[in-house]
Protein backbone atom coordinates (compact mmCIF):
# COMPACT_ATOMS: atom_id res chain seq x y z
CA UNK A 1 0.00 0.00 0.00
CA UNK A 2 3.15 2.65 0.57
CA UNK A 3 4.90 1.62 -2.41
CA UNK A 4 1.64 2.44 -4.34
CA UNK A 5 1.48 5.77 -2.35
CA UNK A 6 4.85 6.44 -3.25
CA UNK A 7 4.49 5.88 -6.63
CA UNK A 8 1.22 7.63 -7.36
CA UNK A 9 3.23 10.73 -5.06
CA UNK A 10 6.34 10.37 -7.53
CA UNK A 11 3.66 10.26 -10.77
CA UNK A 12 2.07 13.48 -9.54
CA UNK A 13 5.19 15.20 -9.21
CA UNK A 14 6.09 14.46 -12.75
CA UNK A 15 2.90 15.75 -14.10
CA UNK A 16 3.19 18.73 -12.49
CA UNK A 17 6.77 19.44 -13.54
CA UNK A 18 5.85 18.49 -17.01
CA UNK A 19 3.20 20.89 -16.75
CA UNK A 20 5.69 23.66 -15.37
CA UNK A 21 7.59 22.91 -18.21
CA UNK A 22 5.08 23.21 -21.70
CA UNK A 23 3.66 26.18 -19.33
CA UNK A 24 6.82 28.29 -20.24
CA UNK A 25 7.53 30.66 -22.34
CA UNK A 26 11.34 29.56 -24.45
CA UNK A 27 13.41 32.24 -26.74
CA UNK A 28 16.23 29.75 -27.70
CA UNK A 29 15.76 30.31 -30.99
CA UNK A 30 15.05 33.91 -30.73
CA UNK A 31 17.52 34.58 -33.27
CA UNK A 32 15.88 32.67 -36.43
CA UNK A 33 12.41 35.03 -35.85
CA UNK A 34 13.70 38.10 -34.77
CA UNK A 35 16.76 40.52 -35.39
CA UNK A 36 18.32 41.52 -32.21
CA UNK A 37 19.84 44.78 -33.45
CA UNK A 38 16.75 46.12 -36.03
CA UNK A 39 17.75 49.92 -36.20
CA UNK A 40 16.84 51.96 -32.97
CA UNK A 41 15.40 49.12 -31.67
CA UNK A 42 17.38 46.10 -29.23
CA UNK A 43 16.11 42.73 -28.05
CA UNK A 44 16.36 41.06 -24.65
CA UNK A 45 15.40 37.71 -24.36
CA UNK A 46 15.22 36.19 -20.12
CA UNK A 47 14.60 32.90 -19.43
CA UNK A 48 12.25 32.19 -16.24
CA UNK A 49 15.38 32.92 -13.20
CA UNK A 50 16.66 36.22 -15.03
CA UNK A 51 19.15 34.60 -16.66
CA UNK A 52 19.63 36.63 -20.55
CA UNK A 53 19.89 34.12 -23.75
CA UNK A 54 22.63 34.20 -25.89
CA UNK A 55 22.97 35.35 -29.58
CA UNK A 56 23.07 31.72 -30.51
CA UNK A 57 20.24 29.44 -31.14
CA UNK A 58 19.38 27.17 -28.54
CA UNK A 59 16.46 23.99 -29.45
CA UNK A 60 13.47 24.87 -27.74
CA UNK A 61 12.35 21.43 -27.83
CA UNK A 62 15.99 20.59 -25.80
CA UNK A 63 15.04 23.66 -23.89
CA UNK A 64 11.28 22.53 -22.50
CA UNK A 65 11.80 18.69 -22.47
CA UNK A 66 15.27 18.13 -20.99
CA UNK A 67 16.09 21.84 -19.53
CA UNK A 68 13.41 22.66 -17.40
CA UNK A 69 12.65 25.77 -19.77
CA UNK A 70 15.83 27.36 -17.72
CA UNK A 71 19.07 27.85 -19.47
CA UNK A 72 21.32 27.09 -16.33
CA UNK A 73 19.52 23.51 -16.77
CA UNK A 74 19.98 23.01 -20.29
CA UNK A 75 24.03 24.03 -20.16
CA UNK A 76 24.57 21.00 -17.71
CA UNK A 77 22.37 18.74 -19.94
CA UNK A 78 24.02 20.02 -22.62
CA UNK A 79 27.75 20.33 -21.70
CA UNK A 80 29.12 20.67 -25.41
CA UNK A 81 26.42 22.82 -27.04
CA UNK A 82 27.70 25.33 -23.87
CA UNK A 83 31.39 25.26 -24.62
CA UNK A 84 30.74 26.44 -28.36
CA UNK A 85 28.25 28.78 -26.76
CA UNK A 86 31.52 29.74 -24.80
CA UNK A 87 33.68 30.00 -27.66
CA UNK A 88 31.93 32.53 -28.95
CA UNK A 89 31.65 34.53 -26.08
CA UNK A 90 35.66 34.25 -25.88
CA UNK A 91 35.37 32.28 -22.63
CA UNK A 92 39.14 31.55 -21.67
CA UNK A 93 37.89 28.40 -20.38
CA UNK A 94 35.00 26.74 -22.35
CA UNK A 95 34.30 23.64 -20.53
CA UNK A 96 31.29 23.47 -18.52
CA UNK A 97 30.96 24.35 -15.09
CA UNK A 98 28.34 26.33 -12.53
CA UNK A 99 31.40 28.68 -12.40
CA UNK A 100 31.80 28.95 -16.12
CA UNK A 101 28.11 29.70 -16.88
CA UNK A 102 28.02 32.42 -14.37
CA UNK A 103 30.68 33.79 -16.68
CA UNK A 104 28.97 33.34 -19.88
CA UNK A 105 26.31 35.11 -17.78
CA UNK A 106 28.53 38.30 -17.39
CA UNK A 107 29.91 38.06 -20.84
CA UNK A 108 26.25 38.26 -22.15
CA UNK A 109 25.45 40.88 -19.98
CA UNK A 110 28.77 43.07 -21.12
CA UNK A 111 27.21 42.38 -24.76
CA UNK A 112 23.73 43.39 -24.42
CA UNK A 113 25.23 46.80 -22.72
CA UNK A 114 27.61 47.19 -25.45
CA UNK A 115 25.27 47.17 -27.66
CA UNK A 116 22.49 49.69 -26.43
CA UNK A 117 25.57 51.90 -25.48
CA UNK A 118 26.63 51.85 -28.89
CA UNK A 119 23.04 53.02 -29.98
CA UNK A 120 23.05 56.82 -30.30
CA UNK A 121 20.15 58.20 -28.81
CA UNK A 122 19.35 60.59 -25.85
CA UNK A 123 16.02 58.64 -24.45
CA UNK A 124 15.63 55.26 -24.25
CA UNK A 125 12.27 53.63 -23.83
CA UNK A 126 12.30 49.67 -22.25
CA UNK A 127 9.30 47.97 -22.89
CA UNK A 128 8.33 45.40 -20.86
CA UNK A 129 5.26 42.50 -21.94
CA UNK A 130 3.09 40.49 -19.47
CA UNK A 131 2.00 37.34 -17.94
CA UNK A 132 0.68 34.83 -20.75
CA UNK A 133 2.39 35.99 -23.48
CA UNK A 134 3.91 34.51 -26.91
CA UNK A 135 6.77 35.95 -28.77
CA UNK A 136 4.81 33.97 -31.78
CA UNK A 137 2.36 31.82 -32.12
CA UNK A 138 -0.26 31.90 -34.58
CA UNK A 139 -3.00 30.22 -32.85
CA UNK A 140 -3.23 32.43 -30.00
CA UNK A 141 -6.06 34.99 -29.34
CA UNK A 142 -4.38 37.83 -28.41
CA UNK A 143 -1.04 39.81 -30.37
CA UNK A 144 2.01 38.93 -29.81
CA UNK A 145 4.34 40.45 -27.88
CA UNK A 146 6.71 41.96 -30.99
CA UNK A 147 3.91 43.38 -32.96
CA UNK A 148 2.33 44.86 -29.59
CA UNK A 149 5.61 46.14 -28.89
CA UNK A 150 5.46 47.44 -32.73
CA UNK A 151 2.31 49.71 -31.54
CA UNK A 152 3.60 51.37 -29.00
CA UNK A 153 6.78 52.08 -30.71
CA UNK A 154 5.01 54.02 -33.19
CA UNK A 155 2.85 55.70 -30.67
CA UNK A 156 5.68 57.08 -28.89
CA UNK A 157 7.65 57.39 -32.25
CA UNK A 158 4.49 59.31 -33.84
CA UNK A 159 4.39 61.69 -30.37
CA UNK A 160 8.28 62.76 -30.22
CA UNK A 161 9.53 65.89 -31.13
CA UNK A 162 12.23 64.43 -32.27
CA UNK A 163 11.78 60.90 -32.92
CA UNK A 164 16.02 60.44 -34.01
CA UNK A 165 16.96 60.79 -30.53
CA UNK A 166 14.44 57.84 -28.84
CA UNK A 167 15.76 54.32 -28.81
CA UNK A 168 13.78 51.57 -28.18
CA UNK A 169 14.70 47.93 -25.40
CA UNK A 170 12.18 45.23 -25.72
CA UNK A 171 12.30 43.00 -22.91
CA UNK A 172 11.27 39.07 -23.88
CA UNK A 173 10.84 37.14 -20.50
CA UNK A 174 9.12 33.60 -19.32
CA UNK A 175 5.58 35.26 -18.47
CA UNK A 176 4.15 31.53 -18.58
CA UNK A 177 1.77 30.66 -21.03
CA UNK A 178 -1.66 27.62 -21.41
CA UNK A 179 -3.77 27.98 -24.02
CA UNK A 180 -6.17 25.12 -23.22
CA UNK A 181 -7.62 24.61 -19.70
CA UNK A 182 -10.95 23.22 -20.14
CA UNK A 183 -13.73 23.18 -17.22
CA UNK A 184 -10.71 24.49 -14.82
CA UNK A 185 -9.23 26.91 -16.79
CA UNK A 186 -9.70 30.21 -14.75
CA UNK A 187 -7.87 27.92 -11.84
CA UNK A 188 -4.82 26.89 -13.80
CA UNK A 189 -4.41 30.02 -14.94
CA UNK A 190 -4.95 31.72 -11.86
CA UNK A 191 -2.52 29.36 -10.42
CA UNK A 192 0.06 29.68 -12.97
CA UNK A 193 -0.40 33.30 -12.63
CA UNK A 194 0.27 33.36 -8.93
CA UNK A 195 3.02 30.60 -8.25
CA UNK A 196 5.02 30.88 -11.90
CA UNK A 197 4.62 34.11 -13.44
CA UNK A 198 5.31 36.71 -10.77
CA UNK A 199 7.97 34.84 -9.17
CA UNK A 200 9.40 34.63 -12.74
CA UNK A 201 8.86 38.69 -13.54
CA UNK A 202 10.44 39.48 -10.03
CA UNK A 203 13.70 37.21 -11.12
CA UNK A 204 14.03 39.08 -14.18
CA UNK A 205 13.27 42.70 -13.32
CA UNK A 206 16.07 41.91 -10.09
CA UNK A 207 18.74 40.66 -12.99
CA UNK A 208 17.96 43.99 -15.46
CA UNK A 209 19.28 45.78 -12.57
CA UNK A 210 22.98 44.49 -13.72
CA UNK A 211 22.69 45.59 -17.10
CA UNK A 212 21.06 49.39 -16.03
CA UNK A 213 23.61 50.00 -13.49
CA UNK A 214 26.31 50.16 -16.70
CA UNK A 215 23.77 52.02 -19.38
CA UNK A 216 25.06 55.41 -19.95
CA UNK A 217 22.07 56.43 -21.08
CA UNK A 218 20.06 59.08 -18.37
CA UNK A 219 16.62 59.21 -19.56
CA UNK A 220 15.04 56.04 -19.50
CA UNK A 221 11.04 55.37 -19.94
CA UNK A 222 10.14 52.00 -18.85
CA UNK A 223 6.60 51.20 -20.18
CA UNK A 224 5.04 47.66 -18.77
CA UNK A 225 1.86 45.80 -19.58
CA UNK A 226 -0.23 43.83 -16.82
CA UNK A 227 2.39 41.69 -14.61
CA UNK A 228 5.59 43.36 -16.26
CA UNK A 229 4.62 45.42 -13.37
CA UNK A 230 6.68 43.18 -11.60
CA UNK A 231 9.62 43.80 -13.14
CA UNK A 232 9.76 47.32 -13.10
CA UNK A 233 9.31 47.19 -8.97
CA UNK A 234 12.28 44.72 -8.95
CA UNK A 235 14.36 46.99 -11.09
CA UNK A 236 13.49 50.15 -8.96
CA UNK A 237 13.70 49.33 -5.13
CA UNK A 238 13.75 46.33 -2.88
CA UNK A 239 11.75 44.12 -0.78
CA UNK A 240 14.11 42.16 1.19
CA UNK A 241 17.11 42.09 2.81
CA UNK A 242 18.83 40.21 -0.20
CA UNK A 243 18.71 42.58 -2.50
CA UNK A 244 21.86 43.92 -3.01
CA UNK A 245 22.40 44.74 -6.56
CA UNK A 246 22.59 48.27 -7.07
CA UNK A 247 18.87 50.07 -8.74
CA UNK A 248 18.93 52.60 -11.01
CA UNK A 249 21.01 55.32 -11.10
CA UNK A 250 19.76 57.23 -14.28
CA UNK A 251 18.56 60.70 -13.35
CA UNK A 252 15.46 60.87 -15.38
CA UNK A 253 13.26 57.09 -15.30
CA UNK A 254 9.69 57.33 -15.87
CA UNK A 255 7.50 54.27 -15.34
CA UNK A 256 4.18 53.01 -16.86
CA UNK A 257 2.54 50.49 -15.13
CA UNK A 258 -0.51 49.78 -17.91
CA UNK A 259 -3.21 47.42 -16.84
CA UNK A 260 -1.02 47.24 -13.83
CA UNK A 261 -1.67 42.96 -12.26
CA UNK A 262 -0.66 43.67 -9.09
CA UNK A 263 -1.86 45.46 -5.41
CA UNK A 264 -1.00 48.89 -4.79
CA UNK A 265 0.33 49.88 -0.96
CA UNK A 266 1.44 46.25 -0.78
CA UNK A 267 3.81 46.63 -3.25
CA UNK A 268 4.98 49.95 -3.43
CA UNK A 269 5.54 50.39 0.20
CA UNK A 270 9.26 49.60 -0.44
CA UNK A 271 9.67 52.43 -3.24
CA UNK A 272 12.30 53.70 -1.25
CA UNK A 273 14.41 50.64 -0.64
CA UNK A 274 16.73 51.62 -2.72
CA UNK A 275 20.73 50.50 -3.65
CA UNK A 276 21.60 53.80 -4.67
CA UNK A 277 24.16 56.59 -3.66
CA UNK A 278 21.45 59.38 -5.06
CA UNK A 279 19.62 61.63 -2.81
CA UNK A 280 16.23 60.40 -4.31
CA UNK A 281 14.20 61.50 -1.01
CA UNK A 282 14.64 64.87 -1.18
CA UNK A 283 14.71 64.79 -5.43
CA UNK A 284 13.67 61.41 -6.68
CA UNK A 285 14.93 60.46 -10.12
CA UNK A 286 11.53 58.01 -10.54
CA UNK A 287 8.70 59.15 -11.81
CA UNK A 288 5.00 56.63 -11.94
CA UNK A 289 1.95 56.83 -14.10
CA UNK A 290 -0.25 54.43 -13.34
CA UNK A 291 -2.38 53.79 -16.39
CA UNK A 292 -5.57 52.18 -15.17
CA UNK A 293 -9.03 50.71 -16.74
CA UNK A 294 -11.44 50.23 -14.16
CA UNK A 295 -13.70 47.47 -16.56
CA UNK A 296 -10.67 45.83 -17.69
CA UNK A 297 -12.36 41.58 -17.21
CA UNK A 298 -8.89 40.12 -16.53
CA UNK A 299 -8.01 42.23 -13.58
CA UNK A 300 -11.76 41.82 -12.31
CA UNK A 301 -11.37 38.73 -13.00
CA UNK A 302 -14.95 38.25 -13.51
CA UNK A 303 -17.48 39.65 -16.72
CA UNK A 304 -20.54 39.98 -14.48
CA UNK A 305 -21.45 42.37 -11.42
CA UNK A 306 -19.63 40.35 -9.10
CA UNK A 307 -15.33 40.60 -9.20
CA UNK A 308 -12.61 38.83 -7.75
CA UNK A 309 -9.76 41.12 -8.08
CA UNK A 310 -7.88 39.77 -5.16
CA UNK A 311 -8.70 35.98 -6.13
CA UNK A 312 -5.46 34.13 -7.17
CA UNK A 313 -3.27 37.21 -6.95
CA UNK A 314 -4.02 40.85 -6.00
CA UNK A 315 -4.50 42.77 -9.37
CA UNK A 316 -6.71 45.97 -8.08
CA UNK A 317 -3.91 48.29 -8.95
CA UNK A 318 -4.90 48.24 -12.54
CA UNK A 319 -9.02 48.26 -12.32
CA UNK A 320 -8.63 50.57 -9.57
CA UNK A 321 -10.94 48.36 -7.39
CA UNK A 322 -12.45 50.18 -4.30
CA UNK A 323 -9.84 53.15 -5.03
CA UNK A 324 -6.55 50.97 -5.03
CA UNK A 325 -4.87 53.63 -7.12
CA UNK A 326 -6.33 56.33 -5.27
CA UNK A 327 -5.09 55.39 -2.33
CA UNK A 328 -2.06 54.55 -4.06
CA UNK A 329 -1.72 58.21 -4.88
CA UNK A 330 -2.78 59.53 -1.53
CA UNK A 331 -0.23 57.40 -0.12
CA UNK A 332 2.96 58.86 -2.35
CA UNK A 333 1.35 61.93 -1.31
CA UNK A 334 2.12 61.11 2.46
CA UNK A 335 4.89 59.28 2.42
CA UNK A 336 7.18 59.96 -0.59
CA UNK A 337 6.71 64.14 -0.34
CA UNK A 338 9.11 64.41 -3.38
CA UNK A 339 8.11 61.64 -5.85
CA UNK A 340 6.17 62.28 -8.87
CA UNK A 341 2.92 59.58 -8.92
CA UNK A 342 0.10 60.14 -11.87
CA UNK A 343 -2.57 58.02 -12.76
CA UNK A 344 -5.00 58.08 -16.56
CA UNK A 345 -7.46 55.97 -17.59
CA UNK A 346 -8.16 54.04 -20.59
CA UNK A 347 -12.34 53.70 -21.12
CA UNK A 348 -11.63 52.27 -24.69
CA UNK A 349 -13.22 49.02 -23.61
CA UNK A 350 -12.80 46.46 -21.29
CA UNK A 351 -10.17 44.43 -23.16
CA UNK A 352 -6.76 43.51 -21.01
CA UNK A 353 -4.41 43.37 -23.96
CA UNK A 354 -1.05 45.30 -23.87
CA UNK A 355 -2.87 47.09 -27.92
CA UNK A 356 -5.58 48.24 -26.29
CA UNK A 357 -4.39 50.53 -23.74
CA UNK A 358 -1.77 52.03 -26.91
CA UNK A 359 -5.03 52.59 -28.75
CA UNK A 360 -6.68 54.02 -26.79
CA UNK A 361 -7.42 57.72 -25.92
CA UNK A 362 -6.04 57.90 -22.47
CA UNK A 363 -2.59 56.94 -24.21
CA UNK A 364 -2.47 60.14 -24.82
CA UNK A 365 -1.91 61.06 -21.33
CA UNK A 366 0.65 58.54 -21.20
CA UNK A 367 2.41 60.06 -24.02
CA UNK A 368 2.42 63.83 -22.34
CA UNK A 369 3.80 62.03 -19.41
CA UNK A 370 6.75 61.05 -21.40
CA UNK A 371 7.72 63.95 -23.08
CA UNK A 372 7.16 66.82 -20.58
Amino acid sequence: MLKIISLSFSVFILVQINAQVKNAVVFGEHANVLQTIEGNVYRIFMDMNGDFYPENVISNEALLAEGNSQLAVWAKVFPTNFQRIAADYHLTNTAYSEANYRILQDSIRSSIVRSINKIDAKEQTWMVHGFRKQMIDANIDNATSPVEYSYCRSRITSAAQDSSTNSFIEVYWDGKYLLKGGAMRMLKVGRLYKKYAIPNAKNCGYELRTLFSKIECQRINVITHSTGTYVASSLMFNRSDEDTLPTPNQSDLRIVLAASASPGKKLFKHYYDRNTSLNYIQEDNYALFNFINEKDEALLKSKVAIKFPKLFGNTTLGCNYHHESDKLKAYFNARFTHSRFEQGYNTMNQKHSFISYIQSNGFDEVLMFLND
